[in-house]
């Protein structure tokens, strides 16, 4: 490489135009600026390389990283994956297994169902029978008769008509019993002893004596020998007592039987009350039949309290306290054998160690 001055070629001093190590000492600080800024750039193109590498492998590891952690959630998602497959398959089976014993239980409903149903009838025809002999009581064994009879309509098994069949005869005999309500009776005449004294005598009856008795009562006030003498010929009035009267007496009580009456009646009320209570039809027409004589001989027919009373106590006399009662022991024997029956061609029930209601 050739390098050009400006300076002329010749002319000059010696040391103007220089010594021969002057250009070689230029070209040496040249030569030592071109490679410092060599190293310089190599440095850099060193230091870029170098980030560039290091970018590169943080790059790889962060990539590695990721890759890791994808792996490791694809791992976990499968794994959660499978455990709910599993989950739902057991699922699956349980809910077959479900089924299964719906199905199952579905088709022994029926059978359990009517052995149930059966034996509530059964049951209640106990309590029918009870009612019936024990208090004859035929209005609560009506309803329980007639509740056994819903529950084997309800069935519906043909099987069970000669149950109903026979079910239906006794109800209907015992319909055809009269009914008596002996409560009603018993209460009845309570009430007549509560208000007995309420009952108004007859016109013509009078109580012997009363006036001459108060004038007596009012004497015995007086002080001395003379209210005693007064007393004295009071009480020997009322020994003989003549009454005027315009009209026939029909009856002419002594002092104090209007009270010896009322006490009489009450007793008598009392005794056909007892006679209800104890379903004693003889006695209670004879205690009837005084009452009833008494109440038209002594007290006011024609007032409507008194008239009432003696309509009631005619009826009651035709009343019969303790009639005959049906049979009704056919239904629940035929509701038995049909047990019996079922039992010998299909076997006992099982009712899981349970047992009907006694």
């Amino acid at each position: 490489m050739t390098e050009h001055t400006d300076q002329p070629l010749t002319g000059g001093s010696k040391e103007d135009r220089g010594t021969p190590d002057a250009v070689p000492a230029s070209g040496k600080k040249r030569r030592l600026y071109l490679a410092g800024g060599a190293a310089l750039l190599l440095i850099a193109l060193a230091a870029g390389g170098y980030v560039l590498w290091q970018t590169a492998v943080e790059t790889r590891q962060i990539s590695r990283a990721v890759h890791e952690a994808s792996a490791r959630q694809a791992e976990m998602l499968r794994a959660t994956l499978g455990d709910l497959e599993s989950r739902l398959v057991a699922l699956e089976e349980k809910q077959f297994r479900l089924e299964t014993e719906m199905a199952t239980l579905g088709d022994d409903w029926p059978a359990n169902n009517e052995d149930w149903a059966l034996a509530e009838i059964e049951y209640l025809l106990i309590i029918a029978m009870h009612r019936l002999l024990l208090e004859h009581d035929v209005v609560t064994a009506l309803a329980a008769m007639d509740a056994a009879e819903l529950r084997l309509r309800d069935l519906g098994n043909p099987r069970l008509i000669p149950v109903r069949a026979q079910l239906t005869a006794d109800i209907n005999r015992l319909r055809a019993v009269n009914t008596i309500d002996i409560t009603g009776m018993a209460l009845y005449m309570a009430d007549l002893i509560e208000r007995l004294e309420s009952f108004p005598l007859k016109a013509g009856i009078e109580v012997a004596g009363g006036g001459e008795r108060n004038s007596a009562g009012a004497a015995e006030n007086d002080a001395g020998w003379r209210g005693l003498w007064k007393s004295f010929w009071g009480e020997l009035k009322s020994v003989v007592v003549i009454t005027r009267h315009d009209g026939p007496v029909e009856t002419l009580l002594l002092p104090h039987q209007e009270y010896f009456l009322y006490q009489n009646l009450r007793i008598e009320l009392e005794s056909a009350r007892l006679s209800i209570l104890r379903r004693d039809t003889e006695n209670l027409k004879t205690s009837l039949g005084m009452l009833t004589d008494w109440l038209n001989r002594y007290f006011d027919t024609q007032d409507t309290g008194v008239a009432n009373v003696l309509e009631t106590l005619d009826h009651m006399a035709s009343v019969e306290l303790d009639p005959e009662l049906p049979d009704i022991s056919s239904s629940i024997e035929s509701l038995r054998a049909y047990l019996r029956a079922s039992e010998l061609q299909e076997g006992p029930p099982d009712r899981a160690g349970e047992s009907p209601p006694s």
